[in-house]
């Protein structure tokens, strides 16, 4: 420990321990929240090494591609990147095939082992310096080892005596520095090969303070007990290499090639928008690396101070360093908010504060809002840096955001049921108050957010914010809900386990959160951040209109009903997918039956299912209601049949998601504990009873008079309710389920309002009073009737989710899915008449000339025999089949030929070239199949009839070129 220097909030008087908190062994919790460094620090290593991987193939791209032959295929494909990137990414993914041959054509080869080997000289640097650190700070002409110092003979015994309290296995080598005067100690090595180096003034402050000299050592022999010292070095280490190896070579290969290879051109602009955008970026992640690094290490002083208290080292050392700095606190609020943020960039926490946590170690337990904020923006930005990487370890594409999704979610979901898991126990067994799951789940979406829109992924370089930034928020709703959820089940799971310890039931509720946020997260990889970016209103309203015609069966989409949410058959068809319907069952089903496995308290389960059965019969009545007012309000006309039952079951499903919402926010509001797993409960039973009453309904349609919708008799189709209740539960029951947890938070916020408006003082964003505290455990087990109506409603949902999940298999591979009706009519922006001469210029350079010069020289070589026949009196070219055979088909097929290049290249990006380009590929097209296949067919007049076409053709080819070249 070496004295440091103490932030403007200390007290002038530490406190002292109070008599009745918790000793240090009563939680064994304590190797479960350390154990929260490890995957944070694999994600720092999962974000050093996609940045590395980033950076290496940006620079050994450019090596290989000086002239920058990627970017003219892209202008060539008709890509603007004046307006978007999505423009680019798009129109290069519409002719995927063209693109690729067009790099293969123009970028040169690389060697495979360029970038692989560029990573691995970079992980090799930095384990370099994890090697190299500590042979520095234990070199001979800095400290000498303990037994070689005379006069100190008791000193190793007293060593000895305090490496078996710690009880290592491998006692760590003993150095002293004897040129250091502070009375402190530093634990240094690498795996297996430790050292412990202790100050001059430590050795001379024994001989007056032997208590205050074993509690020095413990604390550092804390460290190695903890096995944090090799994080501590590894995360140095590749802190020191980003910023001297990796960063450097960036910004060199900017200054150097980026800005230069630009100059004067259209592209100069927005290139510098795209550098500062980048750099901004860079700037970013390193704050981010650097306070998540100082994080780490200050949490590992608090562990090593709490396990070296509990071996018994006297606290008075931490006592006398606090009181000894009697820095008074910030009597503003804005002084104690500056000195807060100026503690963030400390790697070592303060006199004040370790002395704090000795006094209260619950304030350990306590997960920190910046832990979660720096989870989730790593999280995003390592999701896109990895990309990168998985080029470089040859993971095919199709592969690679299954393992950008299972691979961050692991590591968040580690990260968070690491840190929310020991808080939860630790607030069960002490009776104290709950960790704030509301809180820290803000906190992370928050994180998320401001990572995305750092590298700007879903925006262009212009933009700060992406086109449709509702599609970022579902994204870090979908993060929130999962944190949120693993807090409450935490409590739920710690509230029936024996002695602190951990229960299978817990381990299952993080598994089921990294699913849930594994799926989430590869919805967002896959197409969440092309959404963003504008896709929808990139392709254009035409889009919707497709769906509006086959969601009617071709009567349209009008009437005063069909206008309560134009987009909602577009919304059908994004959010039918049977993973989302499975990762929303799972957040509500899975706390439901661990309410019948564990001991409850008897009233909370009762207002539960009396709050269930309340929201079963309201979701009844609301449907039917529904049914009669449409009934009465729109009887159905002939001959649009199709289009009330759409307007029907818009409205519907709009009721039903409306009250599923409303019940989750009173739910959450009321709530003694755990809001939101209540919340989500009562909500999705409105959602699944509501769905199944216009199953129901319209299975029975013409039954029941008043609420006919359709038939005018009574004509049972149980196959026609079950397919509305398939369509529309992914939607309700899936995406509406996640809305509903954004609907419980605003519950919990307002509840939380009025409460601190009467004087209840609960405090802002910790929930209710009650959400504060853990659930009581008693002994009391549930009736069988509760069981029983537990166990009906997880059947009737596992029903839905089965059924849809079949539907969804079946119709994979049909035409009306989401994937094939978003057809690409783009309906981009205005390209400015530079980029479009560029595009026109790449398409010519690139392939479009020497095609359009080939298709000309192969119409001339098939006209050129009927010129000579004018000396021919037989005109055997025209009546001779062998000549016809052996001369003229050969120039047919090659028309053919040229013309079938032709359509593997790009379209033309100018829309009056892209019409006289296709123009001549049609019409030459005509003629050499036409040709072709008279010749086939030994039919003289349509060989006759194909010849002919050559000549309007080629009085027409001048002004078709002039059109092509722009």
């Amino acid at each position: 420990m070496s004295a440091t220097t103490e932030a403007t909030t200390e007290a002038a008087t530490p406190p002292a321990i109070p008599p009745g908190s918790p000793p240090a062994t009563a939680f064994d919790d304590q190797r479960a929240l350390r154990a929260g460094a490890l995957p944070r620090f694999v994600l720092l290593l999962a974000l050093f090494v996609g940045i590395a991987a980033t950076i290496s193939v940006n620079v050994i791209d450019a090596r290989t591609d000086p002239d920058g032959m990627r970017v003219g295929c892209g202008l060539a494909a008709g890509g603007d990147p004046g307006l978007s990137d999505l423009d680019v990414v798009v129109r290069i993914a519409d002719q995927r095939s063209a693109y690729e041959a067009c790099v293969d054509r123009f970028v040169p080869a690389q060697a495979w082992w360029w970038k692989p080997g560029s990573l691995l000289l970079l992980l090799i640097c930095a384990a370099a310096l994890y090697w190299i650190l500590p042979l520095w700070k234990g070199r001979r002409g800095r400290v000498v080892p303990v037994e070689e110092v005379e006069g100190y003979g008791d000193l190793r015994a007293t060593l000895a005596e305090l490496v078996a309290v710690a009880g290592l296995r491998r006692p760590p080598r003993f150095v002293i520095a004897p040129a250091t005067p502070t009375a402190g100690a530093v634990v240094f090595g690498r795996f297996r090969r430790y050292t412990v180096c202790l100050d001059g003034g430590l050795l001379a402050r024994r001989r007056s303070d032997d208590e205050g000299f074993r509690a020095v050592v413990l604390h550092e022999l804390a460290h190695l007990h903890n096995r944090d010292v090799d994080i501590t070095y590894a995360t140095v280490a590749l802190w020191r290499v980003l910023l001297w190896v990796v960063l450097p070579i960036d910004l060199l290969y900017i200054a150097a090639v980026s800005l230069p290879g630009t100059a004067g051109t259209y592209m100069e602009t927005r290139e510098q928008s795209r550098v500062v955008h980048h750099v901004a970026m860079l700037a970013v992640t390193v704050v981010l690396v650097y306070l998540a690094r100082a994080d780490i290490l200050r949490t590992r002083e608090f562990h090593a101070d709490l396990t070296a208290r509990r071996w018994g080292a006297d606290v008075r050392l931490w006592q006398a360093a606090a009181g000894s700095r009697p820095d008074a606190r910030q009597a503003s609020a804005v002084g104690r908010l500056k000195a807060r943020a100026a503690s963030l960039w400390h790697t070592h926490p303060t006199w004040g504060q370790r002395w704090r946590s000795l006094a209260d170690p619950g304030a350990l337990f306590v997960p920190g809002a910046l832990a979660f904020f720096l989870t989730g923006a790593t999280a995003a930005i390592t999701a896109t840096r990895m990309p990168a990487l998985l080029s470089l370890l040859g993971i095919p594409q199709a592969w690679r955001t299954w393992v950008i999704s299972v691979t961050v979610a692991v590591l968040v979901t580690s990260i968070t049921g690491l840190l929310l898991r020991p808080a939860a126990t630790y607030a069960v067994l002490t009776s104290g108050p709950a960790p704030s799951g509301l809180r820290v789940a803000g906190w992370l979406g928050v994180g998320l957010v401001l990572g995305e829109i750092a590298v700007g992924r879903a925006g262009s370089v212009w933009d700060l914010l992406p086109e449709d930034p509702a599609f970022l928020l579902l994204h870090a709703l979908a993060a929130f809900a999962v944190t949120w959820w693993m807090a409450e089940y935490a409590l739920l799971s710690a509230a029936s386990s024996t002695g602190g310890r951990p229960r299978w039931t817990a381990w299952l509720g993080l598994v089921v959160g990294c699913a849930v946020l594994a799926l989430w997260w590869r919805w967002w990889e896959a197409e969440g951040h092309v959404e963003a970016g504008g896709m929808l209103a990139f392709l254009g309203e035409g889009v919707v209109r497709q769906h509006e015609q086959a969601l009617t069966s071709g009567q349209g989409y009008e009437g005063p009903l069909l206008d309560l949410v134009p987009g909602l058959p577009v919304l059908l068809a994004l959010t039918r997918r049977a993973d989302l319907l499975w990762t929303a069952g799972a957040l509500w089903l899975l706390p439901l039956l661990s309410g019948l496995r564990r001991p409850a308290p008897t009233r909370p389960r009762r207002t539960l299912l009396a709050g269930a059965g309340l929201a079963a019969v309201g979701a009844v009545m609301l449907v039917v209601a529904v049914t009669a007012a449409l009934r009465a309000w729109s009887p159905v006309i002939d001959g649009r049949a199709q289009t009330h039952l759409v307007a029907y079951t818009m409205w519907a499903m709009a009721a039903v998601a409306l009250g599923m919402w409303l019940a989750a926010g009173v739910t959450a509001a009321v709530a003694r504990d755990v809001p939101l797993l209540r919340g989500l409960v009562v909500a999705a039973t409105v959602g699944l009873v509501g769905l199944v009453t216009m199953g129901v309904l319209l299975a029975g349609d013409g039954c029941a008079r008043p609420l006919a919708i359709l038939a005018s008799s009574c004509r049972p189709d149980l196959a026609g309710g079950g397919r509305v209740v398939e369509l529309l539960a992914p939607t309700v029951l899936g995406l509406g389920l996640f809305l509903a947890v954004g609907v419980a938070a605003v519950g919990v916020l307002a509840a939380a309002s009025v409460r601190r408006l009467r004087g209840r003082g609960v405090r802002a964003g910790r929930g209710s009073a009650a959400a504060a505290r853990p659930p009581e455990p008693v002994t009391a087990r549930p009736r069988w009737r509760t069981a029983a109506g537990v166990a009906g409603l997880c059947l009737l949902a596992t029903a839905t989710i089965a059924a849809v999940t079949v539907s969804d298999v079946r119709s994979s591979a049909r035409a009306d899915t989401a994937a094939d009706v978003l057809d690409p009519v783009f309906s981009g922006g205005v390209t400015s008449p530079a980029v479009r001469a560029a595009q026109v210029h790449a398409w010519l350079v690139l392939g479009g000339s020497d095609l359009t010069l080939g298709i000309a020289k192969s119409l001339a070589e098939l006209a050129e025999p009927l010129d000579a026949a004018t000396s021919d009196p037989a005109r055997r070219v025209l009546n001779d089949w062998t000549v016809i055979e052996a001369q003229m088909r050969p120039r047919c097929r090659a028309v053919s030929e040229s013309v079938s290049a032709g359509r593997r290249y790009f379209h033309h990006p100018d829309p009056r070239g892209e019409a006289a380009w296709e123009a001549l590929l049609t019409r030459a097209d005509q003629i050499g199949a036409e040709c072709d296949r008279a010749i086939g067919q030994r039919d003289r007049s349509g060989y006759v009839a194909s010849l002919q076409r050559l000549a309007p053709l080629g009085e027409d080819l001048t002004a078709m070129a002039r059109a092509i070249a722009g």
